[in-house]
């Protein structure tokens, strides 16, 4: 598997280094959105919210985080809602970042992070997940979206 499919967190911590650049370093980039910008906060606790609460599934469940070796399929609670719920507080948390410091670099970070997870990082899960859970796994995902 390719080191880019396998870094998440490179696109998470990549794209909230977009945000920051795209706000402190180059002015010509940054927006006035004041006061609508305060709402980024909301958006990061969600963001973070549910980015927690999947992890603690994980943990709960004793599954790993290594996408090489999944042990168990996860369905509870967000899983229920997402088959992706940490890419998806992931992606809340970005866009929270983003608005609160805005800028177009930063607004353009959400959509290079939702790019490079839902079309380099997912689907090479999704095939794994296949190949280790078979039919179990085909029917979650007919039944539970990737995202929302």
């Amino acid at each position: 598997m390719n080191v880019l499919v396998k870094s998440p967190p490179l696109y998470f911590f990549g794209s909230i280094f977009l945000c920051l650049v795209g706000y402190f370093i180059i002015p010509s980039a940054k927006l006035s959105l004041f006061p609508f910008n305060l709402l980024g906060f909301l958006l990061i606790i969600s963001g973070l919210i549910i980015l927690r609460g999947a992890s603690m599934i994980f943990n709960e469940k004793g599954t790993t985080f290594i996408l090489e070796k999944p042990t168990k399929l996860v369905k509870e609670r967000y899983f229920r809602v997402s088959r992706n719920p940490m890419y998806l507080g992931s992606l809340i948390f970005i866009a929270g970042i983003s608005l609160l410091l805005p800028s177009f670099i930063g607004f353009a970070s959400i959509l290079l992070f939702y790019l490079a997870i839902n079309f380099l990082c997912i689907p090479s899960e999704e095939k794994l997940m296949e190949k280790t859970f078979g039919s179990e796994y085909l029917d979650y995902k007919k039944n539970v979206r990737r995202w929302i």
